[in-house]
């Protein structure tokens, strides 16, 4: 047994080794490439030195965006031994962003991005994730939480033809309450905005972490169910839509809520629609809700609403928009 006990310290003792070494050149390396690229500076760059993590601490970081400026006070970059093609970005608690073009005070709790790549795909981005706490900026709160992320998929039969890879996004959005640095239409008063639900995206190439590669174009997407949520109200989204062969969407999105009348008036109350059409438009959209629709080819049936729940469709076909049976106008660029 002591003799056992003996080989496994030796043996510990070897990977720590090999592991301490490898941070000491990841450092190296990490500030020749700092100090080789004009967009970043760091004032220090030292290995982690944590058993359950292979990584970085940056202080005084610096990053010029094309927004503008970034400055944060340190940043973790690290990987866990387990995944070593995942890796994690742990953000300081406050930080100067740019946003809207000014650099400004941003606070985030326990803010981690993390990307995995996939080496055997070209390094395409597998995954990709995004998770916080309650932000704020110049001291007026953003939103309550965040936690979000994209999943490289199989595309499926169902894939639009120009479509070369898929990505399953899900997560959900907190308590958006607006920035305090607009004014906010006095009919969204302090109602906040959350967000929660699944979707697929097609796009035309998969994602890539190289700085100079072009982003992809977006060609589709489905979903079984978004749901959006405003103070009292919520409705949810699903539907799938793609571009069609003129650039145009094609397929069908259906809304599910217990109280169009009420979207109405807040879309009047915005300026969207004329106050005196909400009524007609109600109107409109529960008689659209229960006639029967023909559906584009590719589209799957739609789920069926909840009691008390009127289920509005919007089809997109010949590039023409349908509210069900209803012609509109044109259907719309997609993506817009």
């Amino acid at each position: 047994m002591k003799t056992l006990v003996i080989l496994l310290l030796l043996v510990g003792g070897a990977v720590a080794g090999a592991w301490l070494g490898g941070e000491t050149w990841l450092a190296r390396k990490a500030q020749a490439m700092i100090a080789e690229d004009p967009r970043i500076e760091a004032a220090s760059v030292t290995p982690l030195r944590e058993i359950d993590r292979i990584g970085l601490g940056l202080t005084a970081v610096e990053i010029a965006t094309p927004a503008g400026e970034a400055v944060l006070p340190a940043v973790e970059l690290w990987a866990a031994p387990t995944s070593p093609t995942q890796f994690h970005a742990a953000l300081p608690s406050t930080m100067t962003l740019p946003v809207m073009g000014r650099p400004l005070a941003v606070a985030a709790a326990d803010a981690v991005l993390s990307m995995r790549v996939s080496p055997g795909s070209d390094m395409a981005i597998s995954r990709v994730a995004a998770a916080s706490g309650p932000v704020a900026i110049e001291g007026h709160p953003l939103l309550e939480g965040l936690d979000a992320q994209a999943q490289l998929v199989a595309m499926g039969a169902a894939a639009p033809r120009a479509a070369r890879a898929a990505y399953d996004l899900g997560g959900q959005l907190r308590d958006l309450t607006g920035m305090g640095l607009l004014p906010r239409p006095p009919a969204l008063a302090d109602r906040a905005i959350s967000v929660e639900g699944a979707a697929r995206v097609f796009l035309t190439a998969p994602l890539r972490q190289a700085a100079d590669a072009p982003p992809p174009d977006l060609v589709g997407v489905s979903s079984d169910g978004v749901t959006l949520t405003l103070g009292d109200q919520s409705l949810r989204l699903a539907g799938t839509v793609r571009a069609g062969e003129d650039g145009r969407a094609e397929g069908a999105a259906f809304v599910y809520t217990t109280d169009a009348r009420a979207w109405l008036q807040l879309a009047a109350d915005l300026g969207a629609i004329p106050a005196v059409t909400v009524a007609l438009a109600d109107t409109a959209l529960q008689q659209a809700a229960e006639m029967p629709v023909e559906l584009p080819a590719g589209v799957p049936a739609p789920a069926e609403p909840a009691k008390g729940e009127l289920r509005v469709p919007l089809i997109f076909r010949d590039g023409k928009t349908f509210l069900g049976p209803l012609p509109l106008g044109e259907a719309p660029l997609f993506p817009a």
